[in-house]
């Protein structure tokens, strides 16, 4: 049987922090396809938190799952990554499902992805530092900060935004047959790859302040807010696009060309 896609992403962002269960738990039933686990990251005084398992987000009964609910509801945060896994590489168990989290240029960093990488090699097994996951993502997120961390030792000048895109042309370079959906932020800036899927996203006013969602599926919340939705996919011609967000903010918007 074939896969039209594998595993769905989500990404909240705002200034301020905010629960964010109820927008779960819809990603987690519109993505009820994905039964291979789930997991969320997120951030507390800067640093990342990960919470994961490779059980189904949803009951036997078509309901959220007790496990899902619960870390829905305690999880409050100015960013929110959370992932619904239908694995394409890797054994089905806890250490291959995301986020994942790296440690560089003085930051936590959250990594999910939907797509599979065809170049097994991306990282050689001595430069592997997520060694617990056998699966393509780990490769693809060490492969990106290895490249972001030369880009910026080789130009001192150069902005964060120039080198995160840089790593993912080079992405695309080095696995031109990979797949490559990927949302990957530090707790302040999100960037976001949308190579073979399209992105939704969502600009809400909540309270006093307002926030962002974005994902792989169409979530179409109804919670009693105004909200505008903004559909995103790859140009044609062009490698893929990029987003860069911070809190509430789209601030930049651009393609990474052939």
């Amino acid at each position: 049987m074939s896969i039209e896609h594998e595993c769905d992403l989500f990404l909240f962002s705002s200034h301020s922090a905010y629960s964010v269960n109820r927008s779960l738990e819809e990603f987690a039933v519109k993505g009820a396809r994905n039964i291979n686990g789930w997991g969320i990251g997120y951030y507390i005084d800067g640093k990342a938190r990960v919470v994961r398992t490779n059980d189904s987000a949803l009951s036997f009964g078509g309901g959220i799952s007790d496990g899902f609910r619960y870390s829905c509801n305690v999880i409050e945060s100015k960013t929110v990554l959370g992932h619904l896994r239908l694995s394409s590489a890797g054994d089905n168990r806890i250490a291959n499902n995301h986020p994942f989290k790296l440690n560089f240029l003085g930051y936590d960093w959250l990594f999910i992805h939907n797509g599979t990488a065809q170049k097994r090699d991306l990282v050689t097994y001595e430069n592997q530092i997520i060694f617990e996951s056998n699966s393509d993502s780990p490769r693809v997120f060490e492969f990106l900060s290895y490249r972001i961390i030369d880009y910026l030792s080789s130009k001192p000048k150069g902005s964060l935004i120039e080198a995160v895109r840089s790593a993912f042309s080079d992405l695309l370079t080095v696995d031109p047959n990979g797949k490559f959906n990927i949302i990957m932020s530090n707790g302040h800036i999100t960037f976001v790859l949308i190579h073979w899927r399209d992105f939704y996203l969502y600009k809400n006013e909540k309270g006093n302040g307002d926030t962002l969602r974005l994902s792989t599926l169409p979530i179409d919340e109804r919670l009693n807010m105004s909200y505008e939705q903004l559909h995103f996919n790859k140009l044609q011609g062009k490698k893929a696009k990029m987003l860069v967000i911070n809190g509430n903010s789209l601030i930049f918007n651009g393609d990474i060309p052939k």
